[in-house]
């Protein structure tokens, strides 16, 4: 029989939300800026596969491309999940955690400022830094293979128009905040994966946005000489990006875990009289320290 201690409600996992917020909002700097840093590192686990999967795809047949979406599908969770439990810092996380804290009243907007800025520079120099340094000058990414794979990844990212990839990135990270949202129920690793897997499964294959992945993905292209450089992907490809990540993000966590599993429910409870109970609200561990927050 499987012990219901391994797995919280959707209530319970949207009081973690917002416990989270409040710890990381109470982070020094030093701390913030070191999980970003190494957020950055482990997140890029993903993005190289994601780059060898498109970089051995030189000889498929013309239409089994749906091949190479799929696969690269498959591996990019090993990033995320990396990051998730090591308790590390993503911009991309950050957008739930802290809308849904703000709206909670449990952090300030300004506690949502320093987070996303501080994780969304440092995440990007932290990228920038293991896509040059250890997989370009190493000589890995100067292979012709994956040089073509990391050209045409390149050419991708920059087939869109402005407004395509404020779109793209609204999906993205809306899969992606639901993959984080879905790990917090659950307690042992392999669950924590499968439940990191299916949503990031779903918007990768599809080609949707994420910011912090294009930080790996389209500099790799540039290093490669592309055809374009960092103030066209600045401008074209990060800059709506990151806007359609904040409008999708902050979305889903509003919508679902703020108002349908903390407002609504909460209401119900004082409007029917229903007895309270006891939430296990507990935080997911952060930096090997784990408490209870109510709020």
């Amino acid at each position: 029989m499987v012990d219901d201690t391994y797995y919280i409600t959707p209530h319970e996992a949207a009081l973690a939300v917002v416990a989270t917020a409040m710890k990381k909002s109470r982070l020094p700097f030093y701390i913030l800026f070191i999980n970003s840093i190494m957020g950055a590192f482990l997140f890029s686990a993903g993005s190289m596969l994601y780059v060898m999967c498109e970089a051995g795809s030189a000889d498929l047949i013309p239409g089994a491309n749906i091949f190479v979406y799929l696969a690269q599908g498959a591996v990019y969770a090993i990033g995320l999940f990396y990051v998730i439990v090591c308790g590390m810092e993503l911009f991309n996380s950050n957008i739930l955690f802290f809308s849904v804290g703000v709206m909670r009243g449990a952090v300030t907007l300004m506690d949502l400022v320093i987070s996303w800025m501080v994780s969304f520079w440092v995440n990007l120099a932290g990228t920038v830094f293991v896509v040059y340094v250890i997989c370009y000058c190493s000589g890995v990414f100067r292979q012709d293979v994956y040089v073509v794979g990391s050209i045409s990844i390149a050419h991708s990212r920059n087939s869109f128009s402005f407004a395509e990839n404020l779109l793209k990135g609204v999906a993205g990270n809306f899969f992606v905040c639901l993959a984080v949202y879905l790990q917090i129920m659950v307690k042992p690793l392999h669950v924590k994966f499968l439940m990191i897997f299916l949503p990031i499964f779903t918007f990768v294959a599809m080609g949707f946005t994420h910011v912090v992945a294009d930080m790996f993905l389209v500099p790799a292209g540039i290093f490669n000489d592309c055809g374009y450089g960092f103030g066209h992907y600045f401008w074209k490809i990060m800059l709506p990006g990151a806007i359609g990540n904040i409008i999708g993000g902050s979305f889903f966590g509003i919508v679902i875990p703020w108002f349908l599993h903390l407002y609504v429910i909460e209401h119900d409870m004082k409007k029917l009289k229903l007895p309270s109970y006891e939430e296990r609200d507990e935080q997911p561990m952060l930096n090997m320290e784990s408490r209870v927050v109510r709020v």
